[in-house]
């Protein structure tokens, strides 16, 4: 269509790298392209990837730079990121025809769109995915944020918007600004798909899962002390364990301890193989000490799985107490333990079903096509360009 847009996408993370981001980079991507705009994505190189790949109105272009890991980055890596890619485009000619700039992070994204938008006068828009704006996860990146704080500012302040994924960090980023006008809340979204409407006790067990990084900040530990409580109830479960990180050791030493013989840590695997896992499991849990919006807790739901996690930011409006999932206390394996021996025996061995219209009310909340639909509503309007009929029926929010 005449109308469509040409949208700049900077995320130093796409898959396989990173988590939650990376994965929502691409779902984004994806469907604008769907859409018929014009996607070109600048991301980081890794073994086995193409520097240049083109598949229709999507394009991805990866950089190399010191990234050495899949599962992490440090501000080292991301700011060499930064640095070629402030290189690429210093490199590329006076012409360049992107409507919109959506930059993933305010560092290092942030950095790559200031330059763009400085030389092309392409108006860019940051994607907080939550640790980048003080003073998110203050214990994990307070010396972070002390030092890069000027610079997180500016880049907010020249943006056309900022978007954070839930109103508990829309309270800390305007609270940052000073302003209320600059921020605005777009959730991260879900697919329905393989979605199970509840339980079935002719299986032999509980499959319990944990997904995300092996980092202080998900406490996969108070996850492990969790699953002897629950033997000790006589449950019958088996535990999977999926992700990276510098805890990773801790964890499968202290499973040694404890002698849980019914406990995998598979450390980190595909995205598809994730997905395979929800089909299958039935209870996630998630101990977090802070979230920006989980997609480990989204794709659980989407799927099914009954989740047990933190009352962290984004948890709120997706779990229903006692319908969907639970609220657990953090670092209490106690707390956990408990809710799974009430959900083994009152949902579980009852052959607990979800109520009719819970799969609906979600996905009416949170599908990607409206989630989608909320960016290009805010990328035409930022264009000054005529919107399209499928975007315009959408309610702003």
């Amino acid at each position: 269509m005449s109308n469509s847009l040409k949208i700049l996408i900077l995320n130093y993370e796409y898959p396989p790298l990173g988590g939650g981001a990376g994965i929502v980079t691409k779902h984004l991507a994806e469907r604008f392209a769907a859409k018929g705009c014009l996607v070109h994505i600048v991301t980081t190189w890794f073994a086995g990837e193409p520097e240049y790949s083109s598949d229709g109105n999507l394009t991805i272009v990866r950089l190399k730079s010191k990234r050495k890991v899949v599962y992490k980055s440090n501000p080292i890596e991301m700011l060499s990121w930064a640095r070629v890619a402030l290189k690429y485009f210093k490199d590329l000619p006076d012409e360049l025809f992107f409507d919109v700039c959506l930059a993933n992070f305010t560092m290092p994204g942030g950095i790559v769109a200031q330059y763009v938008k400085r030389r092309w006068s392409i108006p860019y828009v940051v994607l907080s995915h939550g640790h980048d704006i003080p003073w998110f996860a203050p214990k994990q990146m307070w010396a972070w944020h002390i030092l890069s704080y000027p610079w997180i500012k500016k880049i907010m302040n020249a943006s056309a918007k900022n978007i954070v994924l839930t109103d508990d960090l829309k309270v800390s980023a305007d609270r940052f600004l000073g302003s209320t006008s600059q921020n605005i809340v777009i959730p991260n979204g879900m697919l329905m798909e393989h979605y199970k409407s509840g339980f079935n006790s002719n299986k032999n067990s509980l499959t319990i899962l944990f997904v995300g990084r092996m980092v202080e900040q998900k406490d996969p530990l108070t996850f492990v002390e969790s699953c002897q409580l629950i033997n000790q109830f006589n449950i019958p479960a088996h535990f999977i364990m999926i992700g990276e990180g510098p805890l990773k050791s801790q964890v499968e030493k202290r499973a040694m301890q404890l002698e849980l013989r019914n406990i995998e840590v598979m450390g980190q695997i595909s995205h598809y193989d994730v997905l395979k896992k929800y089909e299958n499991a039935d209870l996630l849990i998630l101990p977090s000490r802070e979230e920006a919006m989980s997609m480990a807790v989204l794709e659980a739901l989407s799927r099914g799985v009954y989740v047990l996690c933190t009352e962290v930011s984004g948890t709120n409006g997706l779990i229903i107490e006692g319908v969907n999932g639970n609220f657990i206390q953090y670092e209490k394996p106690s707390s956990i333990a408990n809710l799974v021996a009430d959900f083994y025996y009152n949902k579980f061995l009852k052959d607990y079903q979800y109520p009719e219209g819970l799969a609906q009310f979600l996905f009416e909340r949170y599908s990607w096509n409206k989630v989608v639909n909320k960016y290009l509503n805010l990328f035409y309007s930022i264009c000054n360009k005529e919107k399209p009929i499928d975007i315009l029926s959408v309610e702003e929010e």
